[in-house]
Order: structure tokens, then sequence, then C-alpha cells
């Protein structure tokens, strides 16, 4: 399908600043820049889905503690997601 795979590496670029891992019922996040992590076991379901509030968190987290504030959020991307 054209323009399917354009979409895709859209959304992968958007998720290389944090790596998950399942455990104790819940999916872990961590910043690939320190140790930060948020876990979806930290959120309320009434607000959402846990795996979306969590990756909206640890979103956050990067752009506000590893990203300059004047770039966009994906600029400065090396091909493996490097800050």
């Amino acid at each position: 399908m054209p323009g399917s795979r354009t979409r895709k590496q859209d959304y992968n670029e958007s998720v290389r600043y944090y790596t998950t891992k399942r455990m104790n019922g819940g999916i872990a996040f961590k910043c690939i820049a320190c140790k930060h992590t948020v876990n979806t076991l930290e959120f309320d379901s009434v607000n959402g889905n846990l795996r979306t509030q969590a990756a909206a968190a640890m979103n956050q987290h990067v752009v506000d503690l590893h990203l300059p504030r004047q770039t966009p959020f994906t600029a400065g991307l090396g091909s493996r997601g490097a800050l």
C-alpha cells in the first residue's frame, strides 16, 4: 500500500525515546536518555488507555528534560533515535 510505510516510519520516529518491557502485570516504559521510568500501573483506566497514558507521560518527560526548547520534538534524531 503506497504511503503506509511512511506513516509507520513516522510512528516509529516518535517512540524512539523510550523502550518498553512487560513486568508485574503492567508495562514499564524506560527513557533511553536517563533512568526515568513510568509503569502503566501508575495510571487510572478512567482516563483512557493505560499504555497511551504512560507513553504520553514518557514523551512529555523527554520534551521537558532532554530536548532543546527551540527545536521540534523530532529534530536531531540520528538513524537510531540518539539524542
